[in-house]
């Protein structure tokens, strides 16, 4: 038999990258003379401040403009213009390029930088006939004590000044929102009462008004309102006893009477006829008896009266 075939080679893997090694290097310190000369170098800068840049003149053009005037020109800084402007001007077919409206030169001596301010104001940019800003003015001036740490400083203001103004105005956006949240809930609960007051007069209105025929029943049985009447002007008995025992007598008797006759039939007629004579009679002997009453007390104390007056003439000796 064919001898087994050798097993086929592993693939060769590929090389492993190199490790970058660590930067050692470390920031050295600057020595007392190198700082000395750092800080000479930074108070010799004079800054100057362009109130009107050329327009469409970009950071390069102004470099090459300013470089020839026998110092160099360290730092720029130009402030673009108004986004809304440019949006404007480009939405009636204006030129598209980039402008700026103000801006800022560093340049490394302080003397040279003043000599070509008050050179260069209000004079013509030039840089030959073909140039786009030939017929366009210089409106620069130097300011004097302001380095470029004052700058940055100013635009760092500016930055945390306008961060503060956007958190105020987004803490009064939440504040006027959640007051007016405030305001709809309230608004949708006297709504709701409203609401609930509505249905609640539209439920009573469809309801009978049981309270009115009260009145009517019992104006129309008049002899179970006399007897009622009756009832309430009996004397009490002085015992409970006898007045339980009444009552229960009187529950009974009423639930065994017979009903009375309806107002409209002529027994009821009759009865009611009769239960107001004996009530006026009843009321008729009441008042006479009174009258008997007050009658007496009054010769009674008539005759007292005579009796002291004759006691005080007749048989008290002084009394003369």
């Amino acid at each position: 038999s064919a001898p087994a075939s050798a097993p086929a080679s592993a693939p060769a893997s590929a090389p492993a990258p190199p490790k970058k090694k660590k930067s050692s290097a470390k920031l050295k310190r600057l020595s007392g003379e190198a700082l000395a000369a750092y800080n000479a170098r930074i108070q010799n800068c004079g800054v100057c401040y362009l109130a009107r840049v050329p327009p469409y003149m970009k950071p390069s053009a102004l470099r090459k403009l300013l470089s020839g005037y026998g110092t160099e020109v360290l730092r720029i800084y130009l402030k673009q213009e108004d986004p809304a402007a440019r949006a404007r001007r480009i939405s009636g077919g204006g030129n598209r390029k980039r402008s700026f409206s103000e801006g800022w030169v560093e340049f490394a001596d302080k003397r040279r930088a003043l000599k070509l301010a008050n050179t260069l104001n209000n004079t013509l940019v030039g840089g030959g006939h073909r140039s786009f800003h030939a017929h366009d003015l210089w409106n620069i001036k130097y300011l004097h004590k302001f380095k470029w740490d004052s700058l940055t400083d100013a635009q760092a203001h500016e930055a945390r000044t306008a961060q503060d103004r956007m958190r105020a105005e987004l803490s009064q956006s939440k504040k006027e929102t959640s007051f007016y949240m405030k305001q709809v809930g309230q608004a949708k609960a006297i709504e709701a009462m409203a609401a609930r007051r509505a249905r609640k007069a539209a439920a009573a209105a469809d309801t009978p008004n049981t309270s009115s025929a009260a009145p009517v029943a019992a104006a129309a049985s008049p002899p179970a309102a006399i007897a009622a009447a009756a009832a309430s002007a009996a004397p009490a008995s002085s015992s409970k006893a006898k007045v339980g025992a009444g009552a229960a007598g009187a529950k009974r008797r009423r639930d065994a009477a017979p009903a009375p006759p309806s107002a409209g039939s002529p027994a009821g007629e009759r009865r009611g006829a009769e239960c107001a004579e004996a009530a006026a009679g009843a009321a008729s002997s009441g008042l006479a008896s009174v009258r008997r009453s007050f009658k007496q007390r009054r010769v009674q104390s008539g005759e007292g009266r005579r009796t002291s007056k004759l006691d005080a003439s007749l048989l008290l000796p002084g009394a003369e």
